[in-house]
């Protein structure tokens, strides 16, 4: 997997928490304009959303740990430990904000009626 797919991979993650915060706001406006309640809604997208880059990221530090093990001859020991240990910066940051964006699509699929 080459270092462009690995940017490809993190933008459209980062991309669909954009889609899932926008969707959300979107739909408090909506609720707030129309009164019905599209703002819970909005959180079991944002739970899917946010589950979906989860995954895409696990998959995509699950491909990075194969190819350097198809590799392993040429990849020094301490280098393999050190991806095994902590992915990139840019992949931890995308996973922490994955799951920040479903525990606050939980709260607001639950809540989101008594928030507005």
């Amino acid at each position: 997997m080459t270092e462009m797919d690995h940017k490809k991979s993190y933008f459209a993650v980062g991309l669909e928490l954009v889609i899932a915060l926008l969707f959300s706001l979107f739909s408090y406006y909506l609720s707030e304009r129309t009164g019905n309640d599209w703002f819970s809604r909005s959180g079991a997208v944002m739970c899917l959303l946010a589950a979906a880059g989860a995954f895409r990221l696990a998959k995509l530090h699950q491909d990075h740990i194969a190819w350097i093990l198809k590799d392993q001859h040429e990849t020094d020991h301490e280098k393999f430990v050190d991806i095994l240990k902590s992915p990139s910066k840019i992949h931890q940051c995308l996973s922490y904000t994955t799951y920040v964006a479903g525990l606050v699509g939980t709260v607001i699929w639950g809540y989101g009626d008594l928030l507005e």
